[in-house]
């Protein structure tokens, strides 16, 4: 029988393995812990910050380690600028529309 122990349990595991896909994937060496020790929040890695639902998203749409610094460099200038930076699963996607010239002239 299924207990709200035996649910949390197996949550914060697969938290922690998808964590670990994560960190093998972009990063190397590395200082690891739960900002306030909330697993499945906000994870501090090397000075980086990273929230639970962007590093699923990182592995989703298959961010290579260039493209992950790179938008997360782009989400910090955002943020300094006080505007919110756009979603991390269209940014590549808008990224590569940025330079493409319109189909028609406007007047």
């Amino acid at each position: 029988m299924k207990t709200l122990k035996t649910e949390i349990d197996a949550y914060e595991n697969a938290v922690c393995s998808i964590t670990y896909l994560f960190l093998d994937k972009y990063f190397e060496d590395r200082e690891v812990y739960w900002i306030g020790g909330e697993v499945g929040g906000v994870l501090s890695v090397n000075d980086y910050f990273f929230n639970f639902t962007d590093m699923l998203d990182f592995l989703k749409n298959d961010y290579s380690n260039k493209q992950l610094f790179e938008y997360y460099d782009y989400a910090l200038g955002e943020y300094m600028k006080e505007k919110d930076p756009i979603n991390i699963r269209n940014y590549l996607k808008l990224k590569k529309t940025k330079y493409k010239k319109p189909l028609t002239k406007r007047k």
